[in-house]
């Protein structure tokens, strides 16, 4: 199951059954291990990982955006010595 990063505004307590539910998708739609994570906590403004195949709906809702893009960040460069 593919998950992709999303934005979404939550007026009351950021939890991952608000996020479900101003997303218009189910719980368990939600990557729980990545969770909420505030992006701007005084704009309400918070990210969340979906399921790839609910997405597309979730988008189309107001105070939802994305999907976006989420690259794994790995070092650049060689290792430096200790």
């Amino acid at each position: 199951m593919a998950h992709v990063l999303m934005t979404v505004e939550l007026p009351g307590a950021a939890s991952l059954h608000a996020a479900a539910e101003r997303l218009g998708v189910s719980p368990g739609d939600l990557d729980p291990d990545f969770g909420v994570i505030p992006i701007d906590p005084e704009q309400h403004l918070y990210s969340v990982m979906v399921e790839e195949r609910a997405s597309a709906a979730a988008a189309e809702r107001p105070g939802i955006a994305g999907p976006f893009a989420n690259p794994k960040i790995e070092p650049f460069g060689p290792p430096e010595p200790d």
